[in-house]
């Protein structure tokens, strides 16, 4: 029967990966340090397998196809952040496949894949806790940013499967989630994350209290950036309830840095404290559908498209550098759609219908490309430069 010797829940951000220079970065210092922490668990544990529960912000997958549970099952994962840091390793396949079969087996629709690149809630997990460990792992992504999305309670259930088909293999097995606290990336909420929810749910998973998390809808973590912490019950279910320590929190301006540990525990069982913080952080729901992170419509096709072409694409992306009117008035947009992609910043994108984080990823990608193709200071730029 395989054993559950470490479990976590981290931080993902690719700040950590970035390390921009207007960032905090002692800040950011803690957050890499609780994941080192975190790889020497691996190190005291020795388990034959790392299943990483991660999710996607629109890298692997897009609206071509938006699965809900997938399950990596190719011979190698790679991860990758805007072409600057990229990790490939070993995946178990014997054991993803196992989980992709048994999954099905027990009523959950999976989808499975043998190819792809990883984001960057694979990649931080795989740079600084992994890091040059040499154990295989097993992805599986979590939609949680294409809405409608999967409930708690139902990620919930997904995580007791698994638990149930590792049952009968004789594998030590760590499960780290990959994903939170509150953030609204790509949205006018930007620099206004929900710190105050961050702070119950610490609370709550702190004592073991999971069952209000629990009951949370999907429209209700969208409302308070809360999205991410789908991956945290999937493994929930996996390790059963249990409390979580907080290795570390970092409240950044746009972000809720979280990373806690449920195994090995690190404290004796106690009784659990009193709350002090009230229910929700002091928050009264009043959303009655996603507002931050919408059904992307069909409408908005095109111009989502064209941004994922941004992205993914070297050589689309560096054309609409060279030359963005040109390349903004070739293509099958509407007006108020072209005058969003001629102007600088995302949230007019998003309100004619780009999807957030594709939004912002474009625009990103755009800057890198940007600042690559600037001549060095003191020489000319190269002939024949386009736009931008």
């Amino acid at each position: 029967m395989a054993e559950i010797v470490a479990a976590a829940a981290a931080v993902h951000a690719p700040q950590l990966i970035s390390r921009p220079q207007n960032e905090e970065l002692e800040k950011l210092d803690r957050g890499t340090d609780a994941l080192h922490r975190l790889g020497r668990v691996l190190d005291e544990t020795s388990p034959d397998v790392l299943l990483v529960i991660g999710l996607d912000h629109l890298e692997t997958f897009w609206l071509g196809a938006a699965p809900t549970f997938t399950v990596f099952v190719g011979e190698h994962a790679e991860a990758d952040y805007a072409g600057r840091v990229h990790r490939k390793v070993p995946v178990h396949t014997e054991i993803a496949v196992d989980l992709l079969k048994g999954l099905v087996a027990r009523d959950f629709d999976m989808t499975f894949s043998q190819e792809g690149t990883l984001g960057h809630a694979f990649l931080t997990p795989l740079q600084y806790v992994l890091q040059d460990r040499q154990i295989p792992v097993v992805p599986l992504l979590v939609n949680v940013y294409l809405p409608p999305l999967p409930s708690p309670r139902r990620c919930y259930a997904l995580g007791r499967a698994i638990a149930d088909v590792l049952a009968s293999r004789p594998e030590r097995v760590a499960v780290l989630a990959s994903g939170g606290m509150s953030h609204f990336p790509g949205t006018a909420r930007y620099h206004d994350p929900q710190l105050s929810f961050d702070e119950w749910v610490l609370q709550e998973v702190g004592a073991g209290r999971w069952q209000e998390l629990l009951d949370l809808t999907p429209v209700q973590l969208d409302e308070v950036g809360e999205g991410e912490l789908l991956t945290w019950f999937v493994m929930l279910g996996i390790t059963g309830e249990m409390p979580a320590s907080m290795l570390s929190y970092q409240a950044l301006s746009h972000h809720g840095h979280g990373v806690v540990q449920l195994i090995p525990p690190l404290a004796p069982a106690v009784a659990a404290p009193e709350p002090t913080v009230p229910r929700y952080g002091g928050h009264v729901f009043t959303q009655d559908d996603y507002r931050w992170y919408k059904f992307p419509e069909p409408s908005s096709f095109a111009l989502n498209k064209l941004l994922h072409q941004i992205i993914v694409n070297p050589g689309f992306r560096a054309e609409f550098v060279r030359d963005r009117a040109a390349v903004v008035g070739a293509a099958a947009l509407t007006d108020p759609e072209r005058r969003a992609l001629l102007a600088e910043g995302f949230d007019e994108l998003v309100a004619v219908g780009a999807h957030p984080l594709l939004a912002l990823s474009a625009r990103q990608v755009v800057a890198l490309e940007q600042q690559n193709a600037a001549p060095a200071p003191g020489t000319a730029p190269a002939s024949g430069a386009g736009s931008r």
